[in-house]
């Protein structure tokens, strides 16, 4: 091999072999991270950005050490082949090289909570992803990940175990997004800015196929082209709260309360 890519190896085994002792906070524990689960930007931070980088597009020094190289969630590829499951039993049982050994991606089953898997999960769906990863029941071939079964996958509605309220959402709307997207969400608000920005038209025909509980809760708290991030402005349960408005109100044009 050669010493500086050796280096780099070493290197980059020692950072992993760091993050793992930091972890190991609470010996008479089930799960070794007492991280908590209501801060997923600090557990993507601690446990995957040294590999995956904190803007999850692989960019880091990792990825000249370790083959195959970390995961770029960013593109295209990412959101054609990564279902939440399937990245959920990655973290679970880690993956596998073609002829079956280990890759640098560890199983990260005795370190973190199954609660904690979720969040990261969550996470880098709505924050590198748009909120718009494969079908839970999509399988690439990858033999990788032989190990998967996505047989009981569950379906999830909303990131971070979040259970929206429609009826509140319609406060948070009226209050933070009509006048840029009107009373009728058809993109023709009160703000004199609306006619140049060109808020989104909730009515047509290509939002209504794109909408999902995880996409908007990724566009209102991330940003998106004139789309300004309410990350700073509204807690997580505000903006799930006025995504499921939007979906009930437009998309699937549900009565407010009840399902």
């Amino acid at each position: 091999m050669h010493p500086s890519k050796a280096a780099r190896r070493a290197a980059v085994f020692a950072l992993l072999a760091a993050t793992l002792a930091g972890s190991a906070m609470a010996q008479d524990k089930k799960w070794k991270s007492l991280m908590s689960t209501d801060e997923p930007d600090k557990l993507f931070r601690h446990y995957c950005a040294v590999c995956h980088g904190p803007d999850g597009d692989g960019q880091t020094q990792a990825r000249l050490a370790l083959d195959p190289p970390p995961r770029n969630f960013t593109n295209a590829k990412a959101r054609e082949e990564l279902s939440r499951d399937h990245m959920l039993q990655t973290l679970e049982k880690g993956t596998y090289t073609k002829d079956g050994k280990r890759t640098a991606m560890i199983s990260w089953k005795e370190h973190l909570s199954p609660e904690q898997m979720e969040t990261l999960v969550d996470y880098i769906i709505v924050r590198f992803m748009g909120g718009k990863p494969a079908d839970n029941f999509h399988d690439h071939g990858d033999p990788r990940h032989k190990h998967h079964d996505h047989s009981k996958a569950r379906q999830v509605d909303y990131p971070y175990g979040l259970k929206p309220d429609a009826v509140r959402g319609k406060a948070v709307y009226a209050a933070n997004c009509q006048s840029c997207h009107g009373a009728q969400g058809d993109g023709k608000g009160t703000d004199p800015r609306a006619a140049q920005l060109k808020p989104r038209n909730f009515n047509a025909q290509d939002f209504r196929d794109y909408a999902t509980g995880f996409t908007l809760f990724s566009t209102v708290t991330y940003g998106k082209g004139h789309m300004p991030a309410w990350e700073k402005s509204m807690n997580n349960q505000d903006i799930a709260n006025v995504s499921e408005y939007v979906l009930r109100t437009y998309v699937t044009r549900k009565p407010l309360e009840g399902n």
